[in-house]
């Protein structure tokens, strides 16, 4: 039988800010190839911090934890090019899907590899140097050693094909599915929570690692006219862990005139987060660049209005239920806040349309065309 392995060492279940976007793409993505009837064998390789799957997997499985500690990033780095190969060799596989960028590159294997965003190229100072010269290199080696290469949007697939030279016939769109966690909840429900979480006024909600590119010192700034200009009686809630290069983000923060209206809620469990886009007046995310925009997807899905920006995939992934500004806009952003929360019937129309939008992506649709990316690399016609 076909023995597929699935590197899914970037998969977390602490409560952490890097149980974020690739941590749960992997999740989602592994728990729904599994679930997909096929005749293929497969072993998932995960991080020591992984005590078990985070999910019960729909069929028999060989889990098999990192010998070194690669929660870390620099020895996930280390286990991908040293010890990796010899695992994997060891097991025989057919194939390996790398759910982050890079390959095990010295495995004799086929390889199919996920390539989320090329933020590390397109906004270069939104990176430290080390990553970036790292993700550059390894990212470009392993598309050439990789049969197939996954991205996240049609923005991200253009990046790896004009930015690394990727062979576009090589090159699939695979979107993420929407969790079903997210969906419209019963006013009681959505009060209850508001009431535990002492939430006593409308907000407009952020959710994101914070890190220079989420562009959260804008949104202060566009929010602290909006309440100076008495547009907004509510609150700003700022939810998602501290990532790196918070610097504006502190200073935005330290001379913002409404200090007070504004709430860091830091890193949230998976299982709160829905509750948080159904409470929120408005969801803005004005990322410079995103390979896909999981927020976006989330807040649609909660029946939510969403403002973003109109970089990257971001408008693909909002299409005609988003409003979109340039991210480092605080005036355009201010104005575009101001115009969503004046208008019921627009925030109605975006809810409706949002909604519709959100069905559009679908964990079960990725998963089959993952598994017909496999097919195809295993049996090239």
């Amino acid at each position: 039988m076909t023995q597929i392995g699935l590197n899914a060492t970037v998969m977390r279940t602490d409560a952490s800010y890097r149980n974020a976007g690739p941590s749960r793409y992997t999740t989602s993505l592994v728990a729904g190839v599994l679930a997909q009837p096929s005749d293929y064998d497969f072993t998932i390789y995960v991080n020591d911090q992984v005590e078990g799957l985070p999910f019960k997997p729909a069929r028999d499985v060989r889990v098999q934890r990192t010998p070194i500690r690669t929660s870390r990033t620099g020895l996930r780095i280390l286990w991908e090019l040293m010890v990796a190969p010899w695992q994997i060799r060891a097991s025989r596989l057919d194939l390996v899907h790398s759910m982050l960028n890079v390959v095990p590159l010295a495995a004799p294997t086929r390889h199919v590899v996920t390539i989320h965003d090329l933020s590390f190229m397109r906004i270069a100072n939104a990176h430290p140097p080390l990553r970036r010269w790292y993700l550059t290199a390894a990212t470009w080696l392993s598309i050439r050693r990789s049969a197939a290469i996954l991205a996240d949007s049609k923005a991200t697939r253009d990046d790896v094909i004009h930015l690394l030279g990727a062979n576009p016939e090589r090159v699939h769109v695979v979107y993420p599915g929407s969790d079903p966690a997210f969906h419209p909840r019963p006013d009681k429900e959505v009060e209850a929570f508001r009431t535990t979480k002492h939430l006593n006024r409308p907000f407009i909600l952020f959710v994101g690692t914070l890190e220079p590119r989420k562009n959260v010192d804008v949104l202060i700034n566009a929010f602290g006219s909006l309440v100076r200009e008495n547009k907004f009686s509510g609150d700003l809630v700022i939810v998602g862990g501290t990532g790196w290069g918070t610097r504006a983000i502190d200073s935005a923060l330290a001379n913002s005139p409404v200090r007070d209206r504004i709430k860091i809620i830091g890193y949230v469990n998976q299982s709160e987060l829905p509750s948080w886009y159904t409470a929120a007046t408005l969801v803005v995310y004005p990322s410079s660049y995103e390979g896909f925009g999981i927020p976006v997807l989330e807040a649609m899905a909660s029946g939510t209005p969403v403002i973003t920006s109109n970089q990257s995939s971001l408008p693909e992934v909002g299409g005609n239920a988003s409003l979109t500004i340039e991210p480092r806009d605080a005036l355009q952003l201010s104005d575009a806040m101001t115009k969503v929360l004046a208008s019921r019937s627009q925030r109605e129309e975006m809810r409706s349309r949002g909604l519709a939008q959100a069905q559009r992506f679908d964990w079960g649709i990725a998963s089959q065309r993952c598994l017909n990316v496999y097919q195809q690399v295993l049996n090239p016609s």
